[in-house]
């Protein structure tokens, strides 16, 4: 993608209209600033103490939600600490995030119309004390929006040929070969996404973000920590996978074929 403007957000009232200006500002500039404001956010963390075993650390993820169309994100959040008890709270700036009050950390946003891009936040809740808060920038994808109103799927298929053996539970110190092939109507660009699912959670495989190359004779290996089943996607360009996700994509829009095996069992 080419690069665009920078962009400052002028409002800080999440209910107040949404308001975008290019910045003046030179990169350097802007880098300098941020890394200041860094170092302030610090040293004010020393100060006040930010040890409170209550406390939450949030990270939000969008997907696009293809069945409601492009105009829906799924957000979810990413939650480290202790989740015992917690309730979510979910605001937007122009849009809307249904439900608005979630016991799990997900929701479901829609854009307002006529605008292409929000910014969603979340607050966690335990109790009446407020332990974490997450954001996170989002943007209508006019591609999805394109692929999931008309433009056909092709005849792709992914077959996993190495399967990597059953061990529910997983964990970061496991390691298997997988191995497939794809065949049909390929087209430039495509790749591979794969997931293995541990504890009832898929995770993608091996690191987050991965995507692997589709070889010329349409073969494709990785190594993966293990599971009790593993996914394969075809996927094309432009897409950006989840790192942990409880419900896999179906085929449609960016994906464009679904490959789903159990691990073998001994």
């Amino acid at each position: 993608m080419g690069a665009t403007p920078s962009l400052i957000y002028r409002t800080s009232d999440m209910n107040s209209p949404l308001t975008f200006a290019p910045s003046r500002r030179s990169p350097a500039h802007r880098r300098l600033r941020a890394g200041w404001w860094g170092v302030l956010a610090a040293v004010g963390c020393g100060l006040a103490g930010c040890s409170d075993p209550d406390m939450v650390s949030v990270q939000l993820s969008s997907r696009a939600v293809e069945e409601l169309g492009a105009s829906h994100l799924e957000i979810t959040a990413q939650v480290a600490g202790d989740q015992v008890g917690l309730r979510y709270q979910w605001f937007s700036v122009a849009g809307a995030c249904d439900p608005q009050t979630t016991d799990k950390p997900t929701t479901t946003f829609k854009f307002a119309d006529g605008t292409t891009r929000d910014r969603v936040a979340v607050e966690a809740w335990r109790g009446n004390k407020r332990v974490g808060r997450g954001e996170l920038n989002v943007r209508l994808d006019e591609t999805a929006g394109r692929l999931t109103s008309g433009e056909p799927t092709p005849a792709v298929s992914i077959t996993i040929t190495s399967v990597p053996p059953y061990e529910p539970q997983g964990g970061p110190d496991t390691h298997a070969d997988i191995a497939g092939t794809v065949g049909g109507s390929l087209s430039p660009g495509y790749s591979v996404v794969l997931y293995a699912r541990a504890s009832d959670v898929w995770y993608i495989q091996p690191i987050a973000y991965a995507a692997h190359e589709i070889h010329p004779d349409n073969t494709w290996t990785s190594w993966t920590h293990t599971g009790s089943s593993y996914a394969a996607l075809v996927v094309r360009p432009g897409f950006e996978p989840v790192p942990r996700l409880d419900v896999l994509p179906k085929v449609g829009g960016y994906v464009v074929a679904r490959a789903v095996v159990e691990g073998t069992k001994k």
